[in-house]
């Protein structure tokens, strides 16, 4: 009798466990939730190609302006988390993100690397880009609004 009870309970959960495996075949391709993705990315066309990305950017004598690094920009070099930090600190009130850009400037002056140190400013911008284009041309963006400027101490 007790071994029914296993086999039953057995049966049960495996059962479980494969309805929710195949649940995400059933919903609507655009939604998505942890740990059962649907990877919506992947499910239908992207109707604009456009990307808009809050950078930290390095702006040089000649006016050439190059995004910067993680560790640079945030003090840390894990990519997602920069750009969280960089997201939140600039658009967490006007000091802070005058706080933080000087803090980002600090930082390109204490650089050792001779490419950063002829920076002169930094700035915190949204920049529009093709995603298309960017892979395909190069990343230059269509339009790129300055959110924040500071200057590097000399």
């Amino acid at each position: 009798m007790n071994s029914h009870r296993h086999l039953w309970i057995g049966t049960v959960v495996s059962l479980g466990i494969t309805a929710l495996v195949l649940w995400p075949a059933f919903g609507d391709p655009g939604e998505d939730s942890f740990p059962l993705s649907t990877y919506p990315m992947f499910s239908h066309g992207k109707h604009n190609p456009d990307l808009v990305l809050t950078q930290a950017l390095a702006v040089f004598p000649n006016g050439d302006r190059k995004p910067l690094p993680p560790k640079l920009a945030t003090g840390n070099e894990e990519v997602i988390q920069a750009m969280r930090m960089i997201i939140d600190e600039t658009y967490g009130g006007e000091e802070r993100a005058k706080s933080f850009c000087r803090d980002i400037a600090d930082r390109i002056h204490r650089a050792s690397a001779p490419r950063w140190k002829e920076a002169i400013a930094v700035e915190i911008a949204r920049s529009h880009f093709d995603t298309v284009a960017y892979f395909e041309k190069e990343p230059k963006p269509l339009n790129r609004r300055t959110l924040q400027r500071c200057l590097v101490k000399r």
